[in-house]
C-alpha cells in the first residue's frame, strides 16, 4: 500500500476552508493566553494547555456531531478550533498532553474502532499518515483510546458515558478498525462511523449538520438548526513565526523534576495535573523570567515572512490575483504594501495586546500576592496584640487571685485547708469524671471501631464465604460434571463389559450347545451302534438258533429218513425169501 506521510513541517493548505488566510503566527498568538509554548527537542515548538485535571484531547469538554465530512469534534474550549482540527496530539510522561501545530484542517485527527457495542477513538500521533491508519498499520498506544457505548455517540453529554480507561484497554483489543473516509477536492478525511450505522445502533434519526465558514473565533462551534459555525482558515507556513515566550523543555524539567504535568495512573491511563500546568504557565509569563528556562522572542514584522501555500488557492485569493493582474504594476505594489502594512499592524497590535494581557495578568497576580501578604501580616499583628492583651489580663487575674489567696490564708488556715481539700476532692472527682468520660468515649470509640471492624470482617467474611461458595459451587459443578463424565465412562465401560460378557456367554452357550449337540449325536450314534450290534447279535443268535433248529430238523429228518430207509430195507428183506442167518444171542434185535 502506498502511504503518503503527513510530515507536519511541510507547508501545505487545506482545500475545504473558509476563505480567510492566516499563518503559523496566529496559532502562537491566540493560544498563548490559554497555555504554555515549550521547545521540544524532537518536535520543536509545542503547546501545553493550562486546563483542568484529567484533561484528554477529543474527550474533555466536547462532543461528536455528524457533518458532510463525517464525525466532527465540537469543542467547548475557546482554542478548540485550532488544536482539534489542525496538527496532532501526543502524550509526554512529564509535560502531559502536547499539541504539535499543523497546517491542514480535518473534522478530527483521530482513529476510529468499533466492536462489542462500543465505539473507540484516539488522537493520531505525529508521523501517522491517513493511508497507514486506514490500512490498520499504525501503532497507537492503548492508553490513548477513549471508549463509549455506541448508543450515546452523538449525545452532547457523552462524557458521562465514557468507559474507565482501565476497561478501555480491554475493550479496544476486541474491536476492528473503521476504514470509512470522505473525499472532497482530492483530499481524504477519516470520517468514522457512517450515519446509517449510527442510526442502527442508536435507533434514532441521525442529524447531518452543514458547516458554515466564519472568519473569527468568537462564535466558534455555534450550532443553529442544521448548521454549525466553524472557523477553519487556510494556514500558511511562516518560517520566522514563533511564540513570544518559549520554555526550554529540558531546562525546566531539570529545575523542577517533581513538578510533572503528566503521569500515568495505576492502570496506565494518562494523568494531567492542572496545578503543575498552572505553575509552568506562571513561569513562562513571569515579568522577570529566568533566561535559562524562558526564551523571549522579539516582535517583528512577521507578515513579510509568510510563504504562500502550495496547491489550489481559495476563491477569494484567486479573485484578488485576477484583479491585481489587470491593474497597473504600481497599483499592485501599493496595494500589496498596504495590505502587508495593515496585516503587520494588525499582528503587531494583536501581539501587543497579548503582551499587555500577559503583563496585566502578571501584575494582577503580584497585586493579589501583595494583598494576601499584607492581609497575612495584618492578621499576624492583630493576633500578636490579642495575645499580649490576653497575657496581661491573665497576669492581672493571677495577681488578684494571689492577693485573695493571701488574704484567705491570713484569715484562716483551716478554711484554706478545707478549701484545698474540697478543691482537691472536686479536682479528683472532676478528674475521675473526666477519666470516666474519657473511658466511656474510648469505650464507645472502641466499640464503634470494633463494630466497624466486625462489620468489615463480616463483609469480608461474607465476601469470602460468597467467594468460597462460588468456588465450592464451581468445584461441586466441576466434581458433578467429572462424576457424570466418570459415571458415563463407567456406564460405557460396564456396557462394553456386559456386551463383551454377553458375547462371551453367547459364544460359551453356542460352544456348549455345539458340545451338547455333539455329545447327543455321539450318544445317539453309540446307542444306534449298540442297538445295531445288539440287533446284529440278536440276528446272529436267531440265525444260529435257526441254523441249529434247521440242523436239528435236518438231523431229525435224516434220522427219519434213515429210519424210513431202514424200515424200507427191512420191509424189502421181509419180502424177499432168503435164508435168514441166525441171530446171535448177544446181538439185540432191532425193533421194526
Amino acid at each position: 500500500m502506498l502511504a503518503v506521510s503527513l510530515i507536519l513541517s511541510i507547508p501545505f493548505k487545506s482545500h475545504a476552508q473558509d476563505g480567510s488566510n492566516i499563518s503559523d503566527q496566529e496559532f502562537y498568538d491566540n493560544l498563548q493566553p490559554y497555555g504554555t509554548w515549550i521547545s521540544d527537542p524532537d518536535y520543536g515548538n509545542v503547546w501545553v494547555p493550562d486546563v483542568e485535571d484529567g484533561f484528554r484531547p477529543y474527550a474533555t469538554r466536547g462532543h461528536w456531531v455528524v457533518t458532510d465530512y463525517g464525525n466532527t469534534w465540537v469543542s467547548d474550549y475557546p482554542w478548540g478550533w485550532a488544536t482539534f482540527h489542525y496538527g496532532r496530539w501526543r502524550f509526554d510522561d512529564y509535560y502531559g498532553w502536547e499539541w504539535i501545530p499543523g497546517h491542514h484542517w480535518a473534522p478530527a485527527w483521530v482513529s476510529w474502532r468499533h466492536g462489542g457495542g462500543y465505539y473507540g477513538w484516539a488522537p493520531l500521533t505525529p508521523g501517522i499518515s491517513i493511508s497507514i491508519e486506514i490500512g490498520g498499520g499504525s501503532q497507537i498506544p492503548d492508553n490513548y483510546w477513549v471508549c463509549a457505548p455506541q448508543a450515546y455517540i452523538n449525545r452532547p453529554n457523552i462524557g458521562n458515558y465514557y468507559v474507565p480507561p482501565t476497561r478501555s484497554v480491554t475493550i479496544i483489543h476486541n474491536t476492528t478498525i473503521i476504514n470509512n473516509t470522505y473525499v472532497y477536492n482530492n483530499q481524504t478525511y477519516i470520517s468514522g462511523p457512517r450515519p446509517q450505522e449510527i442510526r442502527q445502533v442508536t435507533h434514532q434519526n441521525v442529524k447531518v449538520y452543514n458547516i458554515t465558514n466564519i472568519n473569527n473565533t468568537t462564535t466558534v462551534n455555534n450550532i443553529h438548526n442544521n448548521t454549525i459555525n466553524i472557523y477553519r482558515p487556510v494556514v500558511q507556513a511562516a518560517p520566522n513565526a514563533h511564540p513570544v515566550r518559549v520554555v526550554d523543555a529540558t531546562a525546566y524539567k531539570q529545575q523542577n523534576p517533581n513538578q510533572a504535568i503528566g503521569g500515568k495512573s495505576t492502570g496506565g491511563a494518562p494523568v494531567f495535573h492542572h496545578t503543575n500546568a498552572a505553575k509552568l504557565a506562571m513561569v513562562a509569563k513571569s515579568t522577570t523570567p529566568d533566561s535559562k528556562v524562558v526564551r523571549i522572542n522579539p516582535v517583528n514584522n512577521r507578515a513579510n515572512n509568510t510563504q504562500p501555500a502550495t496547491g489550489p488557492g481559495q476563491p477569494v485569493i484567486a479573485k484578488q490575483l485576477q484583479i491585481q493582474s489587470n491593474a497597473p504594476a504600481q497599483q499592485k505594489q501599493q496595494a500589496a504594501q498596504q495590505a502587508q502594512q495593515q496585516k503587520a499592524a494588525q499582528q503587531a497590535s494583536q501581539q501587543q495586546k497579548v503582551t499587555q494581557q500577559v503583563a496585566q495578568q502578571t501584575q494582577q497576580r503580584q497585586q493579589r500576592a501583595v494583598q494576601q501578604a499584607g492581609q497575612q501580616q495584618k492578621a499576624g499583628q492583630q493576633a500578636t496584640n490579642q495575645t499580649q492583651q490576653r497575657q496581661q489580663q491573665a497576669a492581672q487575674q493571677a495577681a488578684q487571685q494571689q492577693k485573695a489567696a493571701q488574704q484567705a490564708a491570713q484569715q484562716t488556715q483551716q478554711r484554706q485547708q478545707q478549701a484545698a481539700q474540697q478543691a482537691t476532692q472536686q479536682a479528683t472527682q472532676q478528674a475521675q469524671r473526666q477519666q470516666q468520660a474519657a473511658q466511656q468515649a474510648a469505650q464507645q470509640r472502641q466499640q464503634q471501631a470494633a463494630q466497624q471492624a466486625t462489620q468489615q470482617a463480616q463483609r469480608q467474611q461474607q465476601a469470602t464465604q460468597q467467594a468460597a461458595q462460588q468456588r465450592q459451587q464451581q468445584a461441586a459443578q466441576q466434581a458433578t460434571q467429572q462424576a457424570q463424565r466418570q459415571q458415563q465412562a463407567a456406564q460405557q465401560a460396564a456396557q462394553q463389559r456386559q456386551q463383551q460378557a454377553a458375547q462371551q456367554a453367547t459364544q460359551q452357550a453356542q460352544r456348549q450347545q455345539q458340545a451338547t449337540q455333539q455329545a447327543t449325536q455321539q450318544a445317539a450314534q453309540q446307542r444306534q451302534q449298540q442297538a445295531a450290534q445288539q440287533a446284529a447279535q440278536q440276528a446272529q443268535r436267531q440265525q444260529q438258533a435257526a441254523q441249529q433248529a434247521a440242523q436239528q430238523r435236518q438231523q431229525q429228518a435224516a434220522q427219519k429218513a434213515a429210519q424210513q430207509q431202514a424200515a424200507q430195507k427191512a420191509a424189502q428183506q421181509r419180502q424177499q425169501p432168503a435164508k435168514q442167518k441166525p441171530v446171535p444171542k448177544d446181538q439185540p434185535q432191532q425193533n421194526q
